[in-house]
């Protein structure tokens, strides 16, 4: 028995030395240098109850790429999984007035088909949607401020911005900023935050996922919504209300914002790509050339259409044919506006109010 365990333990030394003249060393568990490690397939986003939103995409990659100087670059990405899931729960929801209120109740169930989640081969994320009970309490009379509000701040996410017709949220930034450790790294930068369009975070054909909670939520304008309500290119549709209380409207308006009478035209927004490459090291912020993939891509030029930067501007409507300001959802950047132009309601305040 002595000879078979000093057999034993002569086989386990000579295997250590071999691995000590190998070059094997143990594992280091230390995080990578930033700039050269590829960003987490854990996904966050924004909610308005006061619990951060951390949503596993536990199928899709968002794909990266690294130059010869080792900056890792997201891939731009465009293509959505088909929506293939009719929901077994019903749309519900309740548009009404109150002294100088609108209140709007939803389940924030879409009417459409949506894309897989929940778990499971081909989910976008576990996240199983369920029937929510949203209340959102916002202004017939809104009162442009000053200043624009911007739903994003140094410290994050401040607000979603508006609510479709059907009840359906609207919430276009996602919290993922540079980067990409999570919502409470010292080193977040909020300056550059990933634009849900263009990369691969595990969104549907909808431009929409699901948080914890189970509430499905807008990032994009829906192609799948605006089919369910048969959109016309020759007049002006509301599609919803933002929360500070001006109406949202699709890209199609009137050429000359002051008559109703006028050509209705497809409107772009006032913001471009910007040329040559980010300023930043790969450490702090991201480098590369400017794609598209982070909001602080883009560049607000005020000659390039007459909406502003909150992606809005004032003329007459059909539902206020006295004018009134209001956004323009459009379909390049930023889509769904990033501002508020009066002061929002507290129901669309992210985290603690």
């Amino acid at each position: 028995m002595i000879k078979f365990l000093l057999s034993i333990f002569t086989v386990l030394l000579l295997f250590s030395c071999q691995t000590e003249e190998s070059g094997m060393e143990a594992v280091d568990t230390s995080a990578p240098s930033i700039k050269n490690q590829n960003p987490p397939a854990n996904t966050t986003d924004s909610s308005t109850d006061s619990s951060s939103d951390s949503t596993t995409d536990n199928t899709t990659d968002s794909s990266t790429t690294s130059t010869d100087d080792g900056c890792v670059l997201y891939e731009l990405y465009t293509e959505r999984p088909d929506c293939a899931v009719t929901l077994s729960l019903s749309n519900e929801v309740s548009i009404r007035t109150q002294n100088s209120n609108r209140i709007i109740t939803s389940n924030n169930i879409p009417e459409h088909k949506v894309g897989l989640f929940g778990g499971g081969i081909g989910s976008l994320n576990p996240n199983s949607i369920s029937e929510q009970n949203s209340t959102y309490t916002i202004s017939l009379n809104p009162i442009a401020d000053e200043n624009f509000t911007n739903l994003v701040n140094e410290n994050g996410n401040q607000y979603s911005f508006g609510v479709l017709l059907n009840g359906v949220e609207l919430d276009p930034v996602p919290a993922e900023p540079w980067p990409h450790e999570g919502l409470m790294s010292p080193n977040a930068n909020w300056d550059w935050n990933l634009e849900a369009p263009n990369v691969n975070i595990g969104m549907d054909c909808n431009i929409a996922h699901v948080q914890p909670t189970g509430k499905y939520h807008y990032h994009g304008m829906s192609a799948l919504y605006l089919e369910s309500i048969d959109i016309s290119d020759s007049q002006m549709t509301l599609v919803g209300y933002a929360g500070d209380g001006y109406p949202i409207y699709y890209k199609y308006v009137y050429s000359d914002a002051s008559d109703a009478s006028s050509e209705v035209v497809a409107i772009s927004s006032s913001y471009q790509l910007k040329t040559g490459e980010r300023p930043g090291d790969g450490v702090t912020a991201p480098c590369g050339a400017y794609t598209g993939v982070y909001g602080n891509d883009h560049e607000y030029i005020e000659s390039l259409s007459e909406l502003d930067e909150a992606n809005g501007r004032t003329g007459v409507t059909p539902e206020y044919p006295n004018g009134t300001y209001y956004y323009v959802i459009t379909d390049t950047y930023p889509w769904i506006p990033r501002y508020f132009r009066a002061t929002p309601s507290k129901d669309f305040k992210i985290g603690p109010s």
